[in-house]
């Protein structure tokens, strides 16, 4: 072997110095293979290859749809439509124009009921994972919630694009089938995107501004517009230090029938981070052995934990009762300390807020005063009330306040981000309230479906989940669900209707409502609203709201609870209490508890409608009962069917019919 000899004196083999060759000269020549101007991004930003076709034509924002991979899942099943498959796939969103793009929302129209299970670089903006996608679903930036131009980056892919890895699980293509989504579009106002275009397993498109499109005037905003919804969060950061800072969060309740009633705060921390103080709320676990044992344990060595409010990942998080809001360490904050209720707007604008703030405590590598991330997947719920679907937090423009020291001046927080949530509708058999129907024309009751709110929690081998509810003596509305059973095999007796061997299951709701027409004349009808609280505490501030359809512009006046009229449309009307009223006591015992059965909380009150200037009203032919009912916010389950008028109807027995459920439920209500 040829040795070759150094000055040092050292000899090196010449294989060995052909090889350290390499070594030394290999990183340069991949530094001018990544020194190209421009590269289709990466998982992490970075340009690596050139930029498809399509891509360099495109001159607005071109977003594209790549299926990567699927394995079958367990179980394994015969049936193909029911088989389902591990999916990994991925999204690109580029903006190639010359126009900032803020606050960008890309929508796949998956098609396959996808079940989305994790992805990166975005977030889902119809709720949290796992997520229905089963009619596609809307992804907004995060944390790169924008896209500069190339032009003001010098071509930064990690500014102009993001890439989202999707993971998830699919249903129903045979093998050998790509599954692929029906669209891809961006949905920002202003802009136009054409059908996409699909080669193989992939598809993209190029979309543009819309040169027809005005932009809404108003003050122009550095970070996305805020949004409005039924539910509105926003995430301040007060004060920022190098290793914590001071945030402050609103809740505004923005729907004229949402409400909240001892709202319950959940989101997850992905970075770390601790509650070290709260004002204004509290967590309900509080545990210094899980924060000594997390990675802030391991990093503030010195910290008192037995003192820190809340180490979790995912905290949850409540209001203060109202004896708590002139506490020097944890109230005096407006807004603050009401127990967790959000009255509508419509009731009581000062109720229709909450606010508190945390102290957060960041671990490393955060740890400067501009590393702010706000917590992730935010949920928010009540004991009887809307269920909400949140999105994910967008950064909008910092929020202001009175400043502190009186003077007309204003303060702006460090950095805001906004949460949006919305009602969601009730699935079948999930509501939280329901309805029965009952008519002066008609001497039976039509009670709550069966299951109306879930049968999870009872044994179904017992009763039947499926069939329909039997129809009731009205006086059998009165009593709890276990006590009707004698007065609905009788009545279903007495009346020549079938009994089934196994009876229907119960509604297993809280609160149910009873709609009663109780008169139909020729220039006017009146109705009876009954409800019922079977739980063991009471409702304060109660409402319902009914929605009348056709009837509805025809609402008179209601005698014994307030109501108003609900804008725009003004067919729907709230009812609440009167004044030392809103009280909605829950169940108590009977008077002779071994004999009676328990009794409901309730409020009654007659409303009446007329009929001028309404052409084609037929009360008995569903005109008289609501197209939907609300109780607190929360949609109730309405009856399939509603009482109809028979042939043979006899005046004077649905008159002494109307009269027996009205003194029965004023007798109840003396109890």
């Amino acid at each position: 072997m040829k040795v070759i000899e150094v000055k040092t004196g050292m000899k090196i083999p010449w294989k060995a110095r052909y090889s350290l060759t390499l070594l030394i000269l290999l990183p340069s020549v991949l530094l001018l293979c990544n020194g190209q101007d421009y590269g289709t991004p990466t998982e992490d930003g970075a340009g690596g290859g050139e930029p498809p076709p399509e891509m360099t034509r495109c001159n607005g924002i071109f977003m594209s749809y790549s299926f990567g991979s699927r394995e079958t899942e367990y179980p394994h099943v015969k049936n193909v439509t029911a088989q389902s498959w591990a999916f990994k796939s991925s999204a690109m969103i580029v903006n190639v124009g010359k126009e900032e793009l803020t606050g960008w929302q890309m929508f796949i129209g998956f098609r396959h009921k996808e079940l989305i299970v994790s992805a990166t670089g975005a977030s889902p903006v119809d709720g949290d994972y796992p997520l229905d996608a089963s009619n596609g679903t809307t992804f907004v930036g995060s944390p790169n919630t924008d896209l500069k131009t190339s032009i003001e980056t010098a071509g930064d892919f990690t500014q102009i694009s993001t890439n989202i890895e999707i993971t998830g699980t699919l249903f129903g293509v045979a093998k050998g089938v790509t599954p692929m989504p029906r669209t891809l579009k961006l949905i920002n106002d202003g802009w136009e995107c054409p059908a996409a275009k699909r080669k193989g397993s992939s598809m993209n498109v190029c979309c543009k501004r819309n040169p027809k499109f005005k932009v809404k005037t108003g003050p122009k905003t550095k970070f996305a517009p805020r949004r409005h919804g039924d539910l509105n969060i926003v995430y301040d950061v007060l004060q920022s230090f190098g290793s914590n800072y001071l945030a402050q969060v609103t809740i505004d309740n923005e729907n004229p029938l949402g409400r909240l009633d001892r709202w319950n705060l959940t989101w997850e921390w992905t970075r770390g981070e601790i509650i070290n103080t709260m004002r204004g709320a509290y967590t309900y676990k509080r545990d210094p052995s899980e924060c000594l044992y997390s990675r802030a344990g391991q990093y503030y060595k010195d910290l008192d934990f037995s003192q820190v409010m809340n180490c979790q990942k995912k905290p949850a998080i409540s209001d203060l009762p109202p004896e708590r809001k002139d506490d020097n360490v944890t109230g005096k904050l407006p807004f603050c300390c009401k127990n967790g209720t959000l009255l509508p707007p419509l009731m009581d604008p000062s109720k229709s807020r909450s606010m508190f703030q945390l102290q957060v405590f960041k671990l490393p590598p955060d740890l400067n005063r501009t590393a702010l991330y706000p917590p992730q997947h935010w949920k928010i719920d009540g004991v009887l009330n809307p269920q909400y679907k949140c999105g994910p937090p967008v950064r909008v423009d910092p929020s202001q306040f009175p400043d502190s020291s009186g003077l007309p001046a204003v303060t702006y927080a460090i950095a805001s981000w906004q949460i949006v949530c919305n009602i969601t509708k009730p699935k079948a058999q999930a509501s939280r309230c329901c309805v029965s129907f009952s008519a002066f024309y008609n001497s039976s009751a039509i009670p709550c479906n069966t299951c109306a709110c879930g049968c999870n929690d009872i044994d179904t081998t017992t009763c039947n989940a499926d069939r329909n509810p039997l129809l009731l003596p009205p006086d059998a509305l009165l009593v709890p669900f276990d006590n009707r059973t004698l007065k609905a095999k009788a009545w279903a007796q007495q009346n020549h209707m079938p009994i089934p061997k196994k009876l229907p299951c119960p509604d297993n709701c809280g609160v149910s409502i009873n709609w009663h027409v109780n008169t139909d004349y020729r220039d006017g009808w009146t109705a009876r609203l009954t409800v019922f609280n079977w739980r063991d505490f009471a409702f304060e501030d109660w409402f319902v709201a009914v929605e009348m359809g056709k009837a509805g512009p025809g609402y008179e006046n209601v005698y014994s609870f307030n109501g108003t009229r609900v804008p725009p449309n003004n067919r729907t009307v709230m009812f609440q209490g009167l004044r030392d009223m809103n009280y909605l006591v829950g169940q108590v015992n009977g008077t002779r508890p071994l004999r009676d059965p328990p009794v409901p909380g309730k409020q009654q009150s007659v409303i009446s409608f007329k009929k001028k200037n309404i052409k084609g009203l037929n009360i008995p032919e569903g005109d008289g009962f609501p197209t939907k009912l609300f109780f607190n916010g929360e949609e109730c389950a309405l009856p399939k069917h509603f009482p109809k008028k028979s042939l043979g109807h006899r005046h004077g027995i649905s008159v002494l019919m109307s009269l027996v459920l009205a003194i029965a439920a004023f007798a109840l209500m003396m109890d």
